[in-house]
């Protein structure tokens, strides 16, 4: 039986999404794709990128490259993160884009993703 990722306080809800992600369940995808459009907390919604990133799959990757065009800040980081672990050449102009951008932490993560995306070492 599938846990339900909206019940419980921000705290409870953030670990359920967190071993959702380690344990790469793509039957949650459904619930982690409807948190991102609830009124769930901002950092929650960042456990929720990363899982995400964890299960892959094409919707999983849509959604990606939707949040690629609005994130700013840590979230837009660990949207890079998620895609290049997805390793998604559909980012991959976009990430290049990001490689100057004016955060450090986003520079570092469009410089990882595209290694992982470009193959490079």
């Amino acid at each position: 039986m599938l846990k339900l990722l909206h019940k419980g306080d921000e705290s409870q809800r953030g670990w359920k999404i967190i071993e959702v992600s380690r344990a790469r369940d793509a039957a949650y995808l459904p619930q982690l794709l409807a948190r991102l459009d609830s009124d769930e907390t901002h950092h929650n919604k960042r456990h929720i990128v990363r899982a995400l990133g964890n299960i892959g799959g094409d919707r999983a990757e849509a959604r990606l490259l939707e949040l690629l065009q609005t994130s700013t800040g840590l979230m837009l980081s660990d949207v890079i993160r998620s895609l290049g672990r997805l390793r998604s050449r559909k980012a991959a102009a976009r990430i290049r884009s990001l490689l100057n951008h004016e955060m450090e932490r986003v520079r570092q993560d469009a410089t990882w993703a595209m290694r992982r995306i470009t193959g490079e070492k």
